[in-house]
């Protein structure tokens, strides 16, 4: 009779640390971001295979510390908002959150981005430097180039971390119990 609990409960365990390593791991990703001049659109994105339709929370801010003018406005120091994940292709889904830079102070900023549903996070950083002078306006006509965008890093599933190892250490805990009873 102890034979075939053991074995009952042993097997559970190898069932149960199979299903928690063979599950997908929620992953995003963030695409490159060029250095930015203050006051141009920015538009960051990425993919993710996280469900169409889950909304991600990005957060842009800046990091380090450097002296300021006491006397001077200070500059916006980031911003935030939500997006909705967009249904991608067979792999990867795609978002992406439109950032105006004006008032940003030149400086380095972190870009932070959190599944709100669950507990996936990525970031990055990119730069905001000074915004050139205005350029004079002149009026020239060339034909419209066709832009090509690569296709973007596609997420890759992995195993959920020490769900194997914990699972065998219960099963062998389990079974020594078991066998001194």
């Amino acid at each position: 009779m102890n034979t075939r609990r053991l074995a009952g409960i042993t097997i559970a365990l190898v069932l149960a640390a199979w299903i928690c390593g063979t599950a997908a791991a929620q992953e995003m990703t963030i695409n490159e971001i060029s250095d930015v001049s203050a006051g141009e659109l920015l538009t960051i994105s990425g993919t993710t295979n996280i469900a169409a339709g889950d909304r991600l929370l990005v957060t842009v801010a800046a990091i380090g510390f450097e002296p300021t003018n006491a006397s001077a406005p200070g500059g916006v120091e980031g911003t935030s908002g939500t997006v909705i994940i967009q249904e991608g292709n067979a792999t990867a889904n795609t978002w992406s959150f439109e950032v105006d830079t004006t008032g940003f102070e030149p400086g380095e900023y972190l870009v932070a981005v959190e599944w709100v549903e669950g507990e996936a996070t990525t970031s990055t950083t990119f730069n905001v430097t000074e915004a050139g002078p205005a350029a004079p306006t002149a009026t020239v006509t060339t034909p419209a180039a066709t832009a090509t965008t690569p296709p973007a890093e596609e997420p890759s599933p992995t195993a959920a971390g020490p769900a194997i190892p914990l699972a065998v250490i219960l099963a062998a805990i389990a079974g020594g119990y078991l066998k001194k009873r």
